[in-house]
């Protein structure tokens, strides 16, 4: 069982997260974002009747923080993810997360900055930020290829780099990278792929539907900050599509990507100012980088305008 500790992280992270998801989903509606989102919950799919009901007492932590999760059987699996109809007999049901939905992470962030660029913001792709400089406890300038950015202020969100660009000005950031590997497989009219987001929680290999992809992802592991990749790397994603989804996608043209989430000690991200009163720290979210996304910035924003979050934030500040 874990610790009161850790059980005082997972809160914090699942506060976050609930708080980011009605962000986003305000968003979405404001903005008309189309990132091609499955709402139709997110099934945690348990192969043995015994380790489905250990989930369901387990998920009791986000049941008392108000999340929507009930136990269905393998027929009611089928019923609402009709591509498991082929593997219903190895199946002894799932815990359904109902509030929970996927989306395209990358097709969102793309929209979002074209809404952002009709309001005048402008963005310097493929700029490397070598250091920051500071004068005294404010950052003073960004040097980045080809000269030193100012400002007033300054937002350090760099994933698995930020300790790095850090320490340039004297703080240390508690962050390493785990290395997680996906696969993205077209899909066509003749595929039979799930309809919503879901994991496999005897292998915690994830997917979700884009409409016409579907992404699978699985694995996380230490290997430093490299990004290298075999496709023996991927050989867990392909055996659990085979199993589950055998007709799912085309899974002879997979589109693979291994990356690198930026993961702390305790599991909260780290947002807030540190020694330098204009620099705002947002990092360290893990593998739940989108998820915490939209609460994450709204805090990062809170803060560096002199407002009090809306919600309690006490545990991802930045270290001292």
């Amino acid at each position: 069982m874990p610790g009161p500790r850790a059980e005082a992280n997972t809160v914090v992270k699942l506060r976050l997260c609930r708080y980011s998801r009605g962000l986003l989903r305000g968003l979405l509606r404001d903005e008309g974002i189309d990132h091609g989102n499955s709402a139709n919950g997110v099934l945690y799919l348990y192969r043995d009747p015994e380790e489905l009901e250990l989930g369901y007492m387990k998920s009791e932590l986000l049941r008392g923080e108000g999340e929507d999760q009930e136990v269905i059987d393998a027929d009611a699996c089928v019923a609402r993810e009709p591509a498991l109809a082929p593997v219903k007999d190895k199946l002894a049901g799932a815990v359904l997360g109902k509030d929970d939905f996927s989306g395209d992470c990358e097709r969102f962030t793309n929209q979002l900055a074209d809404r952002c660029r009709s309001l005048g913001v402008e963005f310097r792709l493929g700029t490397a930020v070598h250091r920051l400089e500071a004068e005294g406890d404010a950052v003073s300038g960004v040097v980045c290829d080809g000269g030193t950015l100012r400002g007033d202020a300054y937002v350090l969100s760099l994933g698995c780099d930020s300790p790095a660009i850090a320490r340039t000005v004297g703080q240390r950031l508690p962050i390493y990278p785990a290395k997680g590997y996906s696969v993205t497989f077209p899909i066509d009219g003749g595929h039979e792929p799930p309809r919503s987001g879901g994991v496999d929680e005897a292998t915690l290999v994830a997917w979700a539907n884009f409409g016409d992809r579907l992404r699978m992802s699985s694995t996380a592991e230490f290997a430093g900050h490299s990004r290298t990749w075999t496709e023996r790397d991927f050989s867990n994603i392909f055996r659990v599509a085979s199993e589950l989804f055998p007709n799912g996608a085309d899974y002879s043209r997979g589109q693979f990507r291994a990356c690198l989430r930026p993961l702390t000690p305790g599991g909260p991200p780290i947002i807030g100012r540190g020694r330098h009163g204009n620099l705002i720290y947002n990092t360290g979210q893990g593998h739940m980088g989108w998820t915490m996304a939209c609460g994450s910035a709204r805090i990062a924003a809170d803060t560096l305008a002199g407002r009090a979050p809306e919600i309690e934030a006490d545990r991802i500040g930045v270290p001292r």
